[in-house]
């Protein structure tokens, strides 16, 4: 087959037959191959259905929920911020919250108790909190600290990064029930 062009004439009217780039149908051959490696992963392979999108993102929305309302965490247009998106992620993310357990072990644990039952901190597992048990909320005590309790700011030593991995794993700590809890403080939390 030849690339000359050949007219066509219907009607009187005369069109040119073009043959078409062959970036184009490099292209088209591209994305028929996309589209069947496509189907076969998300049908054939296990790729994730509808339905378990749906669980997923369910799941993700019942986390985000627990974050405190138009406290900081919404910017202008009344979406979540960066903080609140990164701290979610960091809730639902395995490595976070062992990342997270590190930093607890090598920082908390001597106020709080290895399993967050409460020395000369407060419990950690049981549902009466001081400053808040919701994620945002133990977020900003842990990086604003309370001085007058003889707890540090963490911010400024840990970093954003390693605060919202702290509270991931915090979080987990919630109805633990460890040995030897502390006696609750605070007011209970729904």
């Amino acid at each position: 087959m030849s690339n000359q062009v050949r007219p066509v004439t219907a009607d009187g009217i005369e069109e040119f037959d073009n043959a078409l780039p062959r970036w184009w149908v490099w292209l088209f051959k591209f994305t028929v191959l996309f589209a069947v490696v496509y189907m076969a992963w998300g049908h054939v392979f296990g790729g994730e259905s509808i339905q378990q999108e749906y669980v997923r993102e369910v799941a993700a929305s019942e986390k985000f929920a627990e974050l405190p309302d138009n406290e900081g965490h919404e910017n202008h247009h009344g979406h979540e911020s960066d903080e609140s998106a990164a701290l979610l992620a960091a809730m639902g993310d395995q490595k976070s919250i062992a990342a997270g357990k590190d930093v607890y072990t090598t920082n908390c644990s001597p106020c709080h108790g290895s399993g967050g039952e409460g020395t000369v901190g407060p419990n950690l597992t049981d549902k009466f909190w001081i400053h808040g048990g919701k994620p945002g909320q133990i977020e900003r005590t842990i990086s604003d600290g309370v001085l007058e309790k003889g707890m540090p700011a963490w911010k400024p030593i840990l970093g954003e990064e390693k605060v919202r991995q702290l509270v991931a794993y915090v979080i987990t700590l919630k109805g633990s029930n460890p040995q030897n809890p502390k006696a609750p403080q605070g007011n209970p939390e729904p």
